[in-house]
């Protein structure tokens, strides 16, 4: 997310393209950071968007002078490490458990498949190489999901 530039997103064509990720290398003692190809064949992929994204993004980029859809004051890319503290601050601003940015992924994941999105679509719009790879890492089971997975089964049946 953080490697992401108004390059990678198709405004007309409603789709954001997933080309790069960012990476920190060592140089002079110094991190820094840079765009690397993805790690795997199905890292790199492609992604329709809603038109409320759309409209959402389309009003970021015209406040926008970073060539990153996010970035620093400095239109820099934004380190992970700094982008996890940010989401640290808000989360105890607001009075909410503290999570990684990361979980958001997982939450995600979960979400689809409870509103019904198949596993496969899910695997690809993550990145994942196998839909088993979403199921056994990324989507958690949540109990109200159950229930009402059996509630439906035996209306069926009756």
């Amino acid at each position: 997310m953080l490697a992401l530039t108004w390059q990678d997103i198709d405004f007309k064509n409603e789709m954001l393209f997933i080309r790069h990720t960012q990476s920190i290398i060592k140089k002079d003692q110094k991190n820094i950071l840079t765009l690397t190809e993805p790690k795997s064949k199905s890292s790199k992929r492609i992604i329709p968007l809603s038109p409320f994204l759309l409209q959402f993004l389309k009003k970021m980029k015209e406040k926008s002078s970073s060539i990153y859809i996010i970035s620093t004051k400095r239109n820099q890319m934004v380190s992970i490490r700094n982008y996890q503290r940010l989401f640290q601050n808000l989360l105890c601003h607001c009075h909410l458990p503290l999570y990684s940015f990361h979980s958001l992924r997982h939450t995600f994941a979960t979400r689809a498949i409870e509103w019904g999105m198949d596993v496969k679509t899910l695997s690809e719009i993550l990145g994942h190489a196998n839909a088993s790879m979403t199921l056994n890492r990324y989507v958690h089971s949540v109990f109200v999901h159950k229930r009402k997975q059996m509630n439906q089964m035996t209306k069926s049946l009756i």
